[in-house]
């Protein structure tokens, strides 16, 4: 188990991740399931409409999203 106060994490993001490990430990997998695709599914109509908006403005892109770790930000 990984001691996140020997983590470089923030108060407020090792909060975040106490308060949601409690939020959801009483969901049973299934239940976590359908939350996981919920929160996909959002994701995919709030990017959909954002394209949509540019698109409206005569904007038209190509939109690629990169996640970075901590240590690859400049």
């Amino acid at each position: 188990m990984v001691d996140l106060m020997e983590t470089e994490l923030s108060m407020t993001e090792q909060f975040a991740i106490h308060a949601s490990a409690i939020a959801i430990k009483e969901f049973d997998r299934e239940e976590l399931e359908e939350a996981f695709v919920e929160m996909l599914y959002n994701k995919a109509v709030e990017r959909q409409t954002f394209i949509a908006i540019m698109k409206e403005h005569g904007i038209d892109a190509d939109i690629k999203l990169s996640f970075l770790n901590a240590n690859q930000v400049p």
